[in-house]
């Protein structure tokens, strides 16, 4: 049996377990879905295919992504920058809006990853290298490297 590493757990618990290793995997090169079968500490294999976290945004199912909605929007602006997570974590520039993740735990956030994707919804499981969200009902594994600013927002209601 594979040996987990403790930092490592919301991600393997999150895309082994609850994604049964079938994930879209959206990367700074596009969108991937494969099914994962192993997780390592800096890349996550397939049958055919490995890649590099770091270049990894966030990943979700495939019905999750059918089911997004407006929750997940694209700023045109950011997305023309054409910006990436530097390998090295020293060089990476400070998340702009940063608090401390329980603080933003169980409230409705804005996440803006550098890519330029947008989500809205609401982080549930954290720790220093990624999180999940609840965005739009459907669960959502977010790679911190990958993220530009985080808010609390205001949801409005009909």
């Amino acid at each position: 049996m594979q040996q987990i590493d403790q930092r490592q757990f919301l991600e393997t618990d999150t895309l082994l377990n609850k994604f049964q290793g079938q994930a879209v995997l959206v990367t700074y090169d596009g969108i991937k879905q494969l099914k994962i079968t192993k997780i390592g500490r800096y890349e996550i294999y397939s049958a055919d295919d490995s890649l590099y976290k770091v270049d990894i945004v966030f990943c979700l199912t495939p019905e999750a992504a059918n089911n997004l909605g407006d929750a997940l929007r694209v700023n045109k602006k950011l997305e023309a920058e054409k910006l990436r997570t530097d390998k090295d974590p020293q060089k990476r520039p400070l998340i702009i809006g940063k608090r401390p993740m329980r603080k933003l735990a169980q409230k409705n956030v804005k996440v803006t990853l550098r890519n330029g994707h947008i989500l809205y919804g609401i982080p549930i499981e954290y720790n220093k290298y990624n999180f999940t969200m609840n965005v739009n009902n459907q669960v959502v594994l977010v790679y911190r490297h990958a993220v530009y600013q985080f808010e609390i927002v205001t949801i409005k209601r009909g």
